[in-house]
Parts: structure tokens; C-alpha cells; sequence
């Protein structure tokens, strides 16, 4: 579905539901580009993001909490 529309799709473990990322907030993501890792067990997905952001905090992106070692 992700591909076919070209917005992020996502499962819902809460509501047990499939739900595309932006239709009630409006903060949609467009997929650019798409990998999977050498074990082909982890998906990474380069998007553009539309409207405020990524995260229901608000914030832009969902990663925005350090732990551990500084850089």
C-alpha cells in the first residue's frame, strides 16, 4: 500500500488498523526512498514530510530523545 499510494502506510497495534500517516492531522510523509538492511529484517524509508511534523508530540521527527554515550 505504502508503494502503490506513495505515502507512508502503518499498522496500528492499538487500534489493530491500518492508517496512512497524515489523513486526520495533515502532516502527511512521501516516500523518496526505501532500503532494507543486510538481513533483511529492518525497513528504512527516506520521506518528505507535509505539514508540522512526524511525531503526535509535534515535534518534526519521533527521534529527538539521546541516551548514552554524547557525540
Amino acid at each position: 500500500m505504502t508503494f502503490a499510494e506513495g505515502r507512508m502506510v502503518y499498522w496500528s497495534r492499538s487500534r489493530s488498523e491500518l492508517w496512512r500517516k497524515g489523513d486526520t492531522s495533515g502532516d502527511r510523509q512521501f516516500v523518496r526512498e526505501a532500503y532494507y538492511d543486510c538481513d533483511a529484517d529492518t525497513l528504512l524509508f527516506k520521506v518528505e514530510q507535509e505539514g508540522a511534523g512526524a511525531c503526535h508530540t509535534g515535534a518534526r521527527t519521533c527521534f529527538f530523545s539521546s541516551f548514552g554515550t554524547s557525540a
